[in-house]
């Protein structure tokens, strides 16, 4: 008998977090899945580590040379036998109760694709639990039904979504493995643009797992990245080089990658005047500040857009207690299928109580 729910979890190199991350899995209130986990030629005990964990639903692929993320996920996605594929990196863990609630809401709305929010948890730091992915927004967005543009307007690419097998196979959909960052994001959008019926709950039940010393150093490298990522997704689309089925929605997508592009390039740039600061050389930082400044004009207009958001991250944050931030980020009390419209463009949500596993 197929399983309901194919769990694809590339690994490489993270023993010391995937036996939470199955376990999270092997624990879920559905029980009828199967864990494809492809290695990618890790040189770490992290094969070790999967090989002690007996169940009968892991099923262990070994690459002999390291492909990348992308190749991983594709191995596993062409031996997965259930009719919905899900997500899980090595070094994450879900809710208990993730799969079955996004079962439920894909069920019920008839989706292709189901998808929650994400809850950040960084390594290192004081005060790890950091806000959600869409709760950067500074708004409630999860509608129903998001679009092509929605995707790419509300950067919905990192989400790790629940993908119904026969969709991505009829539309012979997969991660693109030249692409070193943001395949994610592409496959999503387009997803979108052959017509997916995707659902978005509110509920963080996935928790991602970052390191503090980290982001900084992959902040600058990644926006580069998405710079190209963007730049090469706009020459594709106004080439007409595709096949989409909504050709009519490229229009509106395309001014929502131009208007990406936009962002990206602004967050590079002010990566490069706030950088030199955190070498330790005030001074020479300054004076490179101002260079940049004088060739580049918009820096100043980025720099002053930023001063609220570094003062409410850099100063406010730290002076609340760590339960408040999780709090504050949580949504409460109210059932599930409960819809309610917000002030401005007609939202549904989806709200319920949520308790995060903390490590």
């Amino acid at each position: 008998m197929k399983p309901i729910v194919s769990v694809v979890i590339p690994t490489y190199n993270v023993q010391d977090y995937i036996g939470q991350a199955l376990r999270s899995a092997l624990d879920q209130t559905i029980q009828d899945i199967e864990l494809i986990v492809v290695d990618d030629a890790s040189t770490d005990k992290t094969v070790q580590i999967i090989k002690t964990i007996k169940d009968p639903r892991i099923q262990l692929t070994i690459s002999k040379k390291n492909s990348g993320p992308s190749h991983s996920r594709n191995v596993a996605i062409q031996n997965a036998q259930g009719e919905w594929i899900a997500l899980l990196d090595g070094d994450d863990w879900w809710e208990k109760n993730r799969l079955e609630r996004m079962l439920k809401m894909a069920m019920l709305h008839q989706a292709d694709i189901v998808a929650d929010d994400i809850q950040n948890y960084v390594e290192g730091e004081k005060n790890p639990w950091n806000e959600t992915h869409l709760g950067k927004l500074k708004r409630s967005f999860h509608k129903w039904n998001p679009s092509a543009v929605d995707v790419v307007e509300y950067d919905l690419g990192p989400l790790k979504p629940l993908f119904r097998r026969d969709y991505l196979k009829q539309n012979g959909l997969s991660y693109q493995e030249e692409i070193t960052y943001g395949e994610d994001f592409v496959l999503l959008l387009e997803c979108l643009l052959y017509g997916a019926n995707m659902i978005i709950t509110s509920e963080p039940l996935y928790v991602r797992r970052a390191w503090a010393n980290s982001l900084t150093a992959h902040r600058q490298r990644s926006t580069e990245c998405l710079i190209q990522l963007t730049q090469s997704l706009l020459t594709k689309l106004k080439a007409k080089d595709h096949e989409y089925l909504l050709i009519e929605k490229c229009p509106e997508v395309i001014q929502a990658l131009e208007n990406r592009l936009k962002r990206q390039t602004d967050s590079y740039l002010y990566h490069q005047l706030t950088e030199p600061f955190k070498k330790g050389n005030a001074l020479q930082a300054a004076c490179q500040m101002l260079g940049l400044m004088v060739r580049k004009p918009r820096s100043m207009v980025i720099m002053a857009e930023k001063v609220p958001a570094i003062f409410d991250y850099r100063v406010l944050r730290h002076l609340r207690r760590p339960n408040e931030i999780v709090d504050e980020i949580m949504v409460h009390g109210i059932q599930d299928d409960i819809e309610r419209c917000i002030e401005g463009p007609t939202i549904h949500l989806i709200d319920s109580e949520v308790e995060v596993q903390k490590p």
